[in-house]
């Protein structure tokens, strides 16, 4: 942080040093300005990807806590259906009892599985704030710059 304020100071000095505002021409100003915004771009890259990596590590487990819960699901349709084999096949016997109680025990848990991943998922917010207010910080400064 120390590093990037005396970049900046430096970059203040630069443009106090020169010729004063209303005699430069706005390619001279440019020039002055493009290795100072090259650099602010790749500043605000590297901050967007330092703000963006939690929100994807989150996101990952949410996916991972749905694909169990749809692993779940999909052994819940494989005992619902072992459950009516059972039941046409023992019809009457306590077979198929037992696999009706794991039929709904799969459920419930696939269920809840997929209700936590989504619930997770719906409170992640994905939009960097700081880096765009960061970049607006700039964007406010640059203009300053520009205006005679």
């Amino acid at each position: 942080m120390a590093q990037q304020q005396e970049r900046v100071e430096r970059f203040s000095n630069e443009l106090r040093e020169g010729p004063p505002a209303s005699e430069r021409s706005i390619k001279e100003i440019l020039d002055t300005l493009r290795p100072q915004v090259q650099e602010l771009v790749n500043k605000q890259m590297e901050l967007a990807r330092a703000e963006l990596t939690p929100v994807g590590r989150k996101a990952g487990i949410a996916v991972g806590l749905l694909a169990v819960g749809a692993l779940f699901m999909l052994l819940f349709l494989v005992f619902f259906l072992l459950t009516g084999m059972y039941i046409m096949w023992y019809a009457g016997f306590p077979l198929w009892a037992a696999a009706g109680i794991i039929t709904v025990i799969l459920l419930l848990i696939g269920g809840l599985l997929a209700g936590l991943g989504a619930g997770r998922l719906r409170t992640l917010n994905p939009k960097p704030e700081r880096t765009l207010a960061a970049l607006q910080q700039n964007i406010d400064w640059l203009r300053g710059q520009l205006r005679p």
